[in-house]
């Protein structure tokens, strides 16, 4: 008796759990997890949301324009050449007011003295010796097409066997949309044209070669300096308002570009007067005012 008791305990409780478990299985698939809300669009916008910047955008939500490549097909070497880029590239005016942003040169081989260079007007932008692989070349002063420069050529000296050259262009036409701040620190760069052989212990007044009235208030945040010396090395001494900017800039013919740092220079509110003085022949080229509100 106790034993079929025991049985029939046994039973009952199997059926009572089948029961209860069946009562919590739903039959065919789950249901989908619900959606997740996208943002809200900005009021009176194209899409940019603060946070999520959209292509074309910064992550300020700024635009920086249409970005365009041109690319030039060499496959040839190339010995003490220039490459008259615009022309072979198709660069006519209708593309007035791009920046250019770099010249990317494919390399596969170059001779043990070659020097390639990227020109501006004529004026050395950056160079690069024996290169080989790619060669990626920036111009370091202002570089927008029918304001800025006008010719934009590559330079062979010696040897060097050129696949291609892709011309990275972007068109300043972004803006920086209604009614949002500028860029924080945002700069701006004055190109002086200026293009000077100094003689032994000489000076250069930077003043007649800008508007001071235009640019008065704006602080100089750095001075971009293309020299070369006549001989071996000269050097430059950047004074502003009779004050000493740095030591003194040690120009070779290894490195033409030379960069100071004004400290607390405003135009028209302490910074009345730049001058260079040099020591020893050299050709100025160019120089370039970094400037910022």
């Amino acid at each position: 008796m106790t034993l079929k008791n025991t049985l029939l305990m046994a039973f009952a409780a199997i059926t009572l759990i089948s029961n209860s478990a069946g009562a919590y299985i739903v039959p065919g698939n789950p249901p989908p997890p619900a959606p997740v809300p996208r943002p809200a669009p900005y009021p009176g916008d194209d899409g940019y949301q603060p946070g999520y910047p959209g292509p074309g955008r910064d992550d300020f939500g700024n635009g920086y324009g249409r970005q365009e490549q041109k690319i030039i097909y060499i496959n040839r070497r190339v010995v003490d050449e220039t490459l008259e880029l615009r022309q072979l590239a198709g660069i006519g005016p209708n593309y007035r007011g791009f920046t250019v942003e770099s010249v990317v040169v494919d390399i596969r081989g170059s001779g043990p003295r070659a020097e390639v260079s990227l020109l501006t007007d004529g004026r050395l932008e950056e160079s690069a010796y024996s290169p080989q692989g790619r060669l990626i070349l920036r111009p370091r002063f202002g570089a927008v097409l029918g304001q800025d420069i006008r010719t934009l050529q590559l330079g062979v000296r010696g040897m060097a066997y050129v696949d291609s050259i892709t011309i990275n262009l972007r068109e300043n036409g972004g803006g920086w949309g209604p009614g949002r701040p500028d860029r924080p620190g945002r700069e701006q760069t004055v190109p002086l044209y200026v293009s000077r052989r100094m003689y032994g212990n000489d000076r250069l007044d930077l003043t007649q070669f800008i508007d001071m009235y235009r640019y008065r208030g704006m602080r100089i945040v750095a001075i971009d300096i293309e020299a070369t010396p006549v001989f071996n090395t000269a050097l430059i001494d950047v004074v502003i308002n009779g004050f000493n900017q740095g030591p003194s800039l040690q120009v070779d013919r290894y490195r033409p570009m030379n960069t100071v740092y004004p400290q607390n220079a405003v135009i028209g509110q302490g910074a009345d007067s730049i001058v260079f003085y040099t020591r020893g022949d050299l050709d100025i080229r160019g120089v370039t005012l970094r400037l910022s509100r």
